[in-house]
């Protein structure tokens, strides 16, 4: 699970339009997830992009960069705590340090998308509870659930106003099926016969 929500928000420096940038986590394994992220959240390797060894490389513009920083600093003033990878910023490009921002249990005032590697966290108590904190948002173009138990997932997943829903799985893409979201997440849908129909006249 902790690869799937590294690989879901630092994925291409969270340059993705359906990047997992908000976790929610069950309240009674809340402090153990954390810590585990924490961890690896800090042996994230930060620099040129061009070297295969490199895990979250440029951010692809000064301005997106300040952008960044400006809401991650605005979260921080609102209480929440953030942790950051330990490697250092990259000299000759735009970097970043890939962030773990852990919120209140409250939703943030501000729900802007950040568009770059900060991760958000809430904890919920109930399933319920998980779904109405997930919906809560201008977007829906893809989310994940993940869980021991399959019973459950679909329960999730049915509620969920989302384009895309993964199970115990993130960014995992079958040609045949439609891609697209819904509210503010784009029109129409990619992929699939429903990708196809906007180029038939019918």
């Amino acid at each position: 699970m902790i690869e799937g929500i590294i690989d879901g928000i630092f994925f291409n420096q969270g340059h993705v339009c359906c990047a997992g940038s908000r976790l929610l986590v069950q309240e009674t394994i809340a402090d153990e997830v954390l810590r585990r992220l924490v961890r690896r959240v800090e042996q994230l390797r930060v620099g040129d992009p061009m070297d295969k060894n490199t895990d979250v490389g440029a951010i692809n513009s000064a301005a997106q960069l300040e952008r960044i920083k400006e809401l991650t600093a605005f979260g921080e003033s609102e209480g929440r705590r953030a942790t950051r990878a330990r490697a250092p910023c990259p000299t000759r490009a735009t970097g970043s340090r890939p962030r773990c921002s852990l919120t209140s249990p409250s939703p943030p005032h501000r729900r802007e998308e950040i568009f770059g590697p900060v991760l958000s966290v809430l904890t919920f108590r109930t399933p319920e509870e998980a779904v109405a904190k997930a919906n809560n948002t201008n977007y829906g173009l893809a989310c994940g659930v993940w869980s021991e138990k399959g019973s459950r997932t679909l329960w999730v997943a049915q509620r969920l106003r989302a384009g895309v829903v993964w199970a115990n799985t993130y960014n995992r893409f079958d040609p045949t099926s439609p891609f697209g979201g819904v509210r503010e997440s784009g029109f129409g849908r990619e992929g699939g016969r429903h990708g196809l129909e906007a180029y038939l006249n019918v």
